[in-house]
């Protein structure tokens, strides 16, 4: 389990410490994290961009997709 502080919900749904979980859970288990790089990517970006476009007045913005290279 994840030590007391990160317990606790905070945030949207409190999600951030699942994915907490899970990444300390790999490294401590010397596996491959469940959410790669292009993954994490993909769900922040797009929030950074909504964002930025509500500071813009609601402006539409291009979102990067972030899919992994074959």
């Amino acid at each position: 389990m994840l030590p007391e502080p990160l317990r606790r919900p905070r945030g949207p749904g409190g999600s951030h410490r699942f994915l907490t979980h899970e990444f300390i859970d790999a490294l401590v288990r010397g596996r491959k994290y469940a959410v790669d790089v292009h993954e994490a990517a993909a769900m922040t970006v797009p929030g950074i961009i909504a964002h930025e476009s509500a500071q813009r007045g609601g402006e539409q913005l291009e979102v990067l997709q972030f899919d992994p290279p074959e």
